[in-house]
């Protein structure tokens, strides 16, 4: 009874299915039919069982092509069944109508692998970064190998950033001890290969879905830059020297002289290893003195040509990009002034390569140009000369630009000079401009028309109130004397007598004037009618006069 009822059930199933297929290519528009006779549809066939020869199997037949359905002449219901949902789904592949959930992952990437394949005359630049970019998808494939599209979740891309943080860095050799891992930044351009895979694959195919790919967001921007002395560093650690952090200095030896004398001399790397960082030295110049990019250096050469550009020593220019590169394709490799100092150090490395018939700037031991980033040189001259790891070849670039802020070099001017943008210069190097600040940092370091104690914290003074002024009453008019015999009126003396000694210092008594007299020390009584002003006098100059008095009465006793 259970397995009737079983039966049932995956029959109405099935029905179900195939009423909602129909209903489906109903609606489908029809596909256009090639020219010549019609060909035959797919149809169920019987064939004898290549494991069974006794049993014969139905097989769905389309042209040449023959699917098993593993299915035995007892079950021809379900073989059509079958057939049907073939025809169904061959039709919708013919009219670009595919289930976008259940794509593979791995398909879509060997989709993308074939749209950017080179041509057979492309340039070896060409092929070189179809390589990287095939290198590139099979570490995806090896991720997302079983996945379909409905797999490509926040949480998976994100799980894929921690599985490739723990892989090697694929630009050494495989099985290198000394291999960097990856970083964070490798797997982000993972991730955006992808996404331009999906968006390809969905754009051909007609997808009416497709997952958008989550790419984690980009660290900060590099800030790190060189002072002069990091690049002497730099220098004699391509010459041979090791830094020796303990010390804060070169690392020396002692050695015994041939005259049995100890002598003390500096720890030198070989000379093949020597040889071999001379290319560093160039890089660093140019890197420095042009703010040319990694890329951009490796690529230039003593003349011009068509596919990287080149170092124009006699009118002083650097071209950054060649004749034949289309200048709106990558980032921007303008042409720029270099500095006198630039081409008088680079004069002797011209003449030394063109007479040994090398052309490019910077070339290995060889003479052959750097295919890719000198990275395990760099890295080796940068552990000697005792700098971290955040110093990569693009750190040469923001030194560049650096000192040009520091310098107060026209904003324009640095522009043009290292090839970006204002905006870039502006939003990347703003903290080092300079220009007005020197106003703004002496009012802040006294603290203009702020209190001491206010501005170091300490209480706030209470504001001051003026008080109103008092109404000035009415003057009174004066009654006019009568006029009387003249008499001799009291005189009330300002000051005590003052000794002879006083007086001989000038200090006479005051003269009578028949007016007024001197009341107190601190208010005098002017004749009426003349001009009013201010009599007031401070407690510190009152107290002074008054000790300068003492002190010439005390002599005097």
């Amino acid at each position: 009874m259970t397995e009737k009822m079983q039966a049932g059930a995956v029959g109405r199933a099935a029905e179900d299915i195939r009423v909602a297929l129909m209903t489906t290519a109903a609606a489908i528009p029809e596909a256009e039919r090639r020219r010549g006779p019609a060909p035959l549809p797919p149809r169920l066939v019987l064939r004898t069982s290549k494991s069974d020869p006794a049993v014969k199997v139905f097989h769905i037949r389309d042209g040449k092509v023959e699917i098993s359905t593993r299915l035995s002449e007892l079950d021809e219901a379900d073989a059509q069944l079958q057939l049907d949902v073939y025809k169904l789904r061959k039709g919708a592949r013919e009219r670009g109508i595919v289930a976008p959930r259940m794509v593979p992952v791995a398909a879509i990437l060997a989709h993308f692998l074939d749209a950017v394949r080179p041509a057979a005359n492309a340039p070896d630049k060409e092929v070189a970064a179809y390589a990287a970019l095939a290198s590139r998808l099979g570490t995806l494939a090896r991720h997302f190998g079983g996945a379909v599209l409905k797999d490509l979740t926040k949480a998976r891309c994100n799980l894929y950033v921690e599985w490739r943080t723990g892989l090697r860095d694929a630009r050494y050799r495989e099985g290198n001890p000394d291999a960097p891992l990856a970083t964070t930044a490798s797997a982000r351009e993972d991730l955006i290969e992808l996404r331009k895979a999906v968006v390809l694959y969905a754009d051909e195919h007609a997808l009416a879905w497709h997952p958008k790919v989550h790419v984690p967001k980009a660290g900060p921007g590099r800030t790190r830059w060189l002072r002069r002395k990091e690049v002497a560093r730099i220098l004699w650690a391509t010459r041979g020297r090791i830094w020796d952090a303990a010390t804060n200095d070169w690392q020396v030896e002692t050695v015994i002289g041939a005259d049995g004398i100890p002598v003390n001399r500096r720890v030198l790397r070989p000379r093949h290893i020597v040889l071999n960082r001379k290319a560093i030295r160039r890089f660093v110049a140019i890197g420095l003195y042009t703010g040319t990019r990694n890329a951009a250096i490796r690529e230039l050469t003593w003349e011009a040509n068509e596919d990287g550009g080149c170092l124009d020593l006699d009118g002083r220019y650097i071209h950054r990009r060649g004749f034949g590169r289309d200048p709106s394709v990558g980032k921007p490799r303008a042409s720029s002034r270099i500095a006198r100092k630039f081409c008088a150090m680079a004069t002797p490395w011209r003449d030394e390569d063109l007479e040994a018939g090398i052309a490019h700037v910077v070339h290995q031991t060889d003479g052959s140009a750097y295919a890719a980033s000198p990275a395990c040189v760099w890295g080796s001259v940068i552990a000697d000369a005792g700098l971290g790891e955040e110093v990569v070849p693009h750190v040469l670039r923001h030194t560049a630009a650096t000192w040009l802020r520091i310098g107060r070099t026209d904003v324009r001017a640095a522009a043009d000079l290292l090839g970006m943008s204002v905006q870039a210069v502006v939003r990347i190097y703003g903290q080092w401009t300079l220009e007005g600040q020197d106003t703004a940092a002496d009012e802040l370091g006294y603290g203009k028309g702020i209190k001491a104690d206010v501005f170091v914290g300490g209480k706030r003074p209470k504001p001051k109130t003026e008080p109103k002024p008092e109404p000035k009453p009415e003057p009174k008019p004066e009654p006019t004397p009568e006029p009387t015999a003249p008499a001799s009126p009291e005189r009330v003396p300002a000051f005590a007598p003052m000794p002879a000694m006083a007086m001989s210092y000038g200090w006479a008594e005051p003269a009578w004037t028949g007016v007024s007299t001197f009341a107190t020390p601190t208010a005098i009584v002017v004749p009426r009618g003349s001009r009013r002003r201010t009599r007031r006098i401070t407690a510190t100059r009152r107290g002074r006069q008054m000790t300068y008095l003492q002190r010439d009465v005390l002599k005097a006793r």
